[in-house]
């Protein structure tokens, strides 16, 4: 099956256990035509197989090279000493070599989800309608984090790689933010997601300024909360979708989530400015599939975490949806989904190990789905994660 490009997401821990010089020929071995390499990450512990056995720790908001100051505009957040590397050895080491064997390297960055920065500046965060602030969520809204996001984005950007993959950039849900999350207390999609909506000072005052009554609607939203909390979920069972949204909280949150939506599309629209300069991709990791396993249309529910399709894709360079789905046929579906509704071309990412794969068929089939709608971008996730049988089965499907 010639002609696909493929490319690997990578933690930059390939690079701390062993050289580019190995690892880049040894990729291109495999058929692969570059990386997306994680140069802003969050926390994890991870079970790493490609290279031995080893659980790696990775650090809240951590910046794998040594950060360029002056990238960032006045009144920018900039990530703190102890967030970054002291020296640019590895990643000028990396795209040393990718350029000698003509090999693509993508700065994979991580943008809101960033718990370094939270902590140290408890005003940047999502601030619910109780005044729980989500530290590990930072606002979108917020100018000095649209700063810091627009300056991380100019860094990278000068280093000479191909691109930016753009992962969470936009608001976020009320689960996975932290190691350990305790909801003792069956709660409906559309608590959780009162629960996680934002309404700290510059949300605020962006639907303000459209004058509109913001405190009537956090009014409204912390008093269904408490019913929830002193009592039970009233909508247990109730799909969260707008219609449902605005029947439980008013049709006034329709607008306030339109204003948001606002605020992310012109933040990318400011990144969209540095890429296009700098004449190198700028790629959306769209993680929407994610928000439901069970969803062929997963654009759908884009809304959720403030993403105006219509508008992000005219700014973007591509959309790259997470294809994280066990069957073929599903994977099929998703991805026509994108191909009728957003965009003539995608990259598909797959994760081809458990548990969306369990052995070559089921990642070839998934493959051919694929290849069959035209779409000839398929991205791997996640290279340091992969057993050497895993590597051999995704040459097996995307080389002759």
């Amino acid at each position: 099956m010639s002609g696909i490009k493929s490319n690997a997401f990578t933690l930059a821990y390939t690079f701390f256990r062993e050289p580019a010089e190995k690892v880049i020929p040894e990729l291109r071995s495999y058929g692969f035509s570059g990386i997306n390499l994680a140069l802003n990450y969050h926390s994890s512990r991870d079970l790493l197989l490609r290279q031995g056995p080893q659980l790696a720790y990775l650090s809240d908001g951590f910046h794998y090279y040594q950060v360029n100051d002056q990238a960032y505009e006045p009144g920018a957040i900039k990530p703190e000493q102890k967030d970054q590397l002291p020296t640019n050895q590895v990643l000028d080491s990396v795209l040393k070599v990718a350029k000698e064997n003509d090999f693509e390297v993508n700065a994979w960055a991580v943008y809101m989800h960033n718990s370094a920065i939270g902590m140290a500046h408890p005003d940047s965060v999502v601030t619910n309608a109780l005044g729980n602030k989500f530290f590990s969520e930072l606002c979108p809204s917020n100018p000095a984090v649209a700063k810091y996001a627009v300056g991380m984005s100019k860094d990278l950007a000068s280093r000479g790689i191909d691109g930016i993959r753009a992962e969470s950039l936009h608001f976020h849900g009320a689960r996975h933010g932290e190691h350990h999350e305790r909801f003792f207390i069956e709660l409906s999609p559309i608590t959780e997601f009162l629960f996680a909506l934002c309404f700290c000072n510059y949300c605020k005052q962006n639907f303000e300024a459209r004058n509109e009554d913001v405190d009537k609607l956090i009014s409204k939203v912390a008093k269904l909360l408490l019913l929830v909390f002193e009592d039970k979920d009233p909508w247990l069972g109730k799909q969260l979708n707008l219609s449902n949204l605005a029947e439980v909280a008013g049709e006034q949150i329709l607008k306030y989530l339109k204003c948001r939506e606002e605020a992310v599309t012109n933040l990318y629209r400011q990144i969209s400015e540095v890429t296009s300069g700098a004449k190198i991709s700028f790629n959306f990791v769209d993680q929407a599939p994610l928000l439901d396993l069970n969803s062929q249309d997963a654009i759908s529910n884009s809304w959720q975490v403030g993403i105006d399709n219509s508008q992000i894709v005219q700014i973007i360079d591509r959309y790259e949806p997470l294809i994280y789905r066990r069957e073929s046929t599903q994977v099929a579906k998703l991805a026509e989904n994108y191909l009728k509704n957003i965009a003539p071309n995608i990259t598909a990412i797959l994760r081809p190990t458990y548990p969306d794969c369990t052995s070559v068929n089921n990642l070839s089939q998934k493959v051919d789905s694929l290849v069959g709608l035209g779409i000839r971008e398929i991205d791997f996730y996640l290279l340091d994660t992969m057993r050497k049988s895993d590597l051999n089965n995704i040459k097996s499907v995307i080389t002759s």
